[in-house]
């Protein structure tokens, strides 16, 4: 349904007062997960979908065609589609409202009542639900016309449910149709819709402002036309359109999921749900925890929606009182009531209260909790307190990755902080329901897990700013940032260069989380040092000033040599040790930084080294005994130094394919990934053949006079290819992995280490480092890496991801029982720095299907 609050007073703060006729508004709506089995009204003896139609799927009009097709209000054709694009008749429309106001048993009855409109004949389709509609004063007619096959405008279906919500036409300020276009706008009737005045409507609008109007409040009038909302029960709650579906009544939500035994626990007593149940606004019941609700419920007296009734008046957000201090919440009695203070405030607790931690009911319904925490405050209507919600989040998470498995996924932070994500989580970006679908890379998440470690709520921010850093500092104790113009508290930990351009994420509180330099660092101030003299004298307003050291470079932002002095040159160094290396350079009122400890941390210097590829798609560097990853990030450039001509020294543009074997290279990496590489000069021609690993799939031998030659067949990267060994493989067996190896004096053939096939007895996975342990060995898992599928059933192959391993560690999965999964991890040989210390390289990785 619509995502706002149900309070009026609330709606209409957050609603423009003047409606702009022709003006589009688009928000975007998330999901109602339904399973929709039928129709719930048996009066309406129609087909109904047992799918959410093809043709909405993905579309924002997608949630309105499910809700709606749950409460049988509306449905699609026998093709599955519901065409959202058709034009919809002035008949179609009556049979809606009608069925949405909970009239369709009188329509049924009215069939054969001879009709107002002399165009309307007894005993069509329509006859009953156009009479009703008449009778309830929802739809007029044209001159004792009703023409029931015209298409409908946009405006008369507004006016239809602005009726039917119980607002009437002689109270409305203007003239028709400004009348109810603003009384809709106003109580937020077209929230999500794209407005199109003047148009006919069509199937997929009327869906949408039908769903928003559900959920709206029923109002009526008195005798000097004061209106007010619709109340009804003890005590007294407003009324919404949809409560005239079925029998309602008000609930206090006491778990944030259904049970083992599907049904909703309200403090009450649970209550079963019907297949197709559904929230309303497209809220989870982690959302509702604690909250008075409205529960419409069917005939047969299972839930078949709830809607949030919880007033916003008596829904209060604070914080528990500082440490050392305590806040207990228990529950009052008879007897004695139960109270707690916080910030000089004291509440008193109903008989029925509930306390939560994380919306993790305390079984004692009492909590007593030390220094500050975020807490949630639910009244009921006579102002006692019925629920408690003590928020404890994990703050301020940047998301590296979301892995998907058969009924979950999981979101891996940047810190490797995870959490399990599933049908009950509750997820919002920028302060809009979203689905995990819509989050991404970078997001700034606020996870509240229950004691599973599986996320409830999950509140999610999309904030980017990039600019140049002009001022760090502190403000009343806390690290600053000016960006731009602007100040940002920096909560990231560490202090951005000034005068660098960086990409900054922000939290929902506009706060710096964390910060990169924007398109990996070619925006960044890199420098290649050309030559550095010290002992130089310039003037500085008009004065000769001694002690400066002569620095030139040349600039990869701005592509040009630049010269520059400094006082804080690293002067032991000379301009032949400094050539060729890449400095991060720092600038301190116009004049550049480089200190020998500025140049040590910022700069990865390798000379006289081997770089191992010369692959164009290499992902994987060595130099010497160091190991660098490449990605499409990765800068390569071609370098030639001139000591005794710096005029002649030149930069140019170079590619993976010009790096090759036995070539003098400096590599500038941060976090073991290669930002720029620098060919310093060129090597020798490789004479040997690289590592090569595999699945085995087959071998086979040919004899000639000149001797026996042997190939083998191995599975690499989904593609088998052949190669040519030194001798016949032996104890080996299909889906062994093989590794070949050139440790002979000739290149023309491969040695083959012994064939690895032994199954990993545990399994961790680390998904942001990208590590794992197997066995009790870490490997780390590289763009070389080969991930495969072996699938036990039938001994084939295919090729996977590192989202298979993931899941093969993952709770209960690892095993050999049905359903489980074994791994198979064989190295490369190659050691990489990871966060957990030196690690091998994961060569081969077989996921063993039971």
């Amino acid at each position: 349904m619509r995502k706002t609050s149900n309070s009026l007073s609330t709606q209409n703060s957050q609603q423009p007062k003047v409606f702009r006729g022709g003006e589009k508004k688009v928000m975007k709506k998330s999901l109602i997960s339904l399973a929709l089995a039928g129709s719930m009204l048996s009066a309406l003896a129609v087909p109904a979908f047992a799918a959410t139609p093809s043709d909405v799927v993905g579309k924002p009009v997608q949630n309105a065609v499910e809700a709606l097709t749950a409460l049988g209000i509306i449905n699609g054709y026998a093709d599955g589609t519901f065409k959202p694009d058709n034009t919809i008749t002035r008949a179609e429309l009556a049979k809606i409202v009608i069925t949405a106001t909970g009239n369709a048993s009188a329509a049924n009855l009215m069939a054969n009542t001879p009709p107002a409109f002399k165009d309307v004949k007894k005993g069509v389709w329509y006859t009953g639900y156009i009479n009703a509609a008449a009778a309830k004063g929802f739809i007029q007619g044209y001159n004792g016309k009703f023409r029931p096959n015209d298409t409908i405008k946009f405006e008369e279906v507004t006016a239809i449910l602005v009726r039917a919500l119980g607002y009437k036409d002689k109270y409305l300020s203007g003239s028709w149709p400004y009348n109810v276009l603003l009384q809709a706008d106003e109580v937020g009737l077209f929230s999500g819709v794209e407005l199109a005045q003047g148009t006919n409507a069509t199937r997929g609008v009327v869906a949408e402002l039908t769903e928003n109007a559900l959920s709206e409040n029923l109002v009526q009038y008195d005798a000097d036309g004061n209106v007010s909302n619709v109340q009804a029960g003890t005590p007294k709650v407003d009324q919404y359109l949809i409560n005239k579906l079925g029998t309602s009544a008000t609930e206090v939500v006491k778990l944030s999921a259904l049970t083992s035994d599907k049904k909703i626990a309200f403090v009450t007593g649970d209550v079963a749900v019907a297949d197709n149940y559904f929230i309303t606004g497209g809220k989870k019941l982690a959302d509702l925890v604690g909250h008075s609700v409205s529960v419409l419920k069917n005939k047969d007296g299972k839930v078949i929606a709830i809607t949030d009734a919880q007033a916003a008046s008596n829904s209060i957000t604070t914080t528990t009182n500082a440490a050392p201090a305590t806040t207990t919440f228990e529950r009052s009695t008879t007897a004695s009531a139960k109270t707690f203070t916080i910030g000089g405030t004291t509440y008193t607790t109903s008989t029925d209260f509930v306390v939560y931690n994380n919306t993790d009911l305390d079984a004692d319904f009492n909590l007593t909790v030390t220094g500050a925490k975020e807490v949630q405050i639910f009244k009921n209507s006579a102002g006692l307190v019925q629920a408690v919600l003590v928020n404890n989040w994990a703050s301020n998470l940047v998301v590296s990755d979301i892995v998907a498995y058969s009924n979950y996924s999981r979101i891996v932070a940047k810190s490797g902080f995870s959490t399990k994500v599933d049908a009950n989580t509750s997820i919002t970006l920028n302060g809009k329901d979203a689905t995990l679908a819509d989050l991404k890379a970078n997001d700034v998440i606020n996870v509240i897990e229950n004691a599973a470690d599986s996320a409830l709520k999950i509140v999610a921010t999309r904030n980017v700013v990039t600019g140049k850093v002009e001022a760090t500092g502190t403000e009343s104790g806390s690290a600053t940032v000016k960006v731009s113009g602007t100040t940002y508290k920096n909560v990231s930990g560490t202090v951005p260069t000034i005068g660098t351009e960086y990409s900054f994420l922000l939290n929902k509180d506009n706060e710096v989380v964390a910060y990169e330099t924007p398109n990996a660092v070619t925006a960044s101030a890199y420098a290649v040092i050309y030559s550095v003299e010290a002992g130089k004298s310039i003037i500085v307003d008009g004065e000769v000033q001694t002690g400066w050291t002569k620095v030139v470079y040349y600039s990869l932002k701005d592509q040009k040599v630049i010269t520059a002095y400094t006082k804080d040159a690293d002067t032991t160094n000379n301009a032949a040790a400094l050539a060729n290396t890449i400095v991060e350079l720092g600038f301190t009122n116009g004049a550049i930084d480089l200190t020998a400890a500025q140049v040590s941390a910022a700069v990865d210097v390798v000379t006289d080294a081997a770089a191992v590829t010369a692959d164009p798609t290499a992902t994987k560097l060595t130099v010497g005994t160091t190991n660098y990853v490449l990605n499409n990030n990765t800068i390569y450039l071609k370098v030639g130094i001139d000591a005794a001509d710096i005029t002649k020294n030149t930069v140019a543009n170079a590619k993976a394919a010009d790096v090759a074997k036995n070539d003098v290279v400096a590599v500038k990496a941060k976090d073991g990934v290669a930002q720029y590489v620098i060919i310093k000069s060129k090597g020798a021609a490789s004479t040997t053949l690289p590592q090569v690993q595999g699945v085995f799939v087959s071998q086979s031998a040919v004899t000639t006079a000149d001797g026996t030659s042997y190939t083998v067949k191995l599975n690499v990267k989904g593609e088998e290819k052949t190669f040519a060994i030194g001798a016949a493989i032996t104890g080996v067996a299909k889906n062994d992995i093989v590794t070949l190896q050139d440790t002979v004096t000739t290149n023309a053939v491969y040695d083959v280490t012994t064939p690895f096939n032994t199954e990993a007895a545990t399994l961790t996975v680390n998904n942001s480092a990208r590590t794992i342990v197997a066995g009790g060995t870490g490997y780390i898992v590289t763009g070389n890496t080969q991930v495969v599928l072996l699938k036990k059933s039938d001994g084939t192959i295919s090729t996977g991801a590192f989202a298979d391993v993931s899941a093969a560690a993952d709770g209960t999965n690892y095993g050999v029982g049905s359903g489980q999964f074994k791994v198979i991890v064989q190295g490369t040989g190659d050691m990489y720095d990871s966060s957990t210390g030196d690690v091998e390289e994961a060569g081969v990785i077989v996921v063993v299907a039971y």
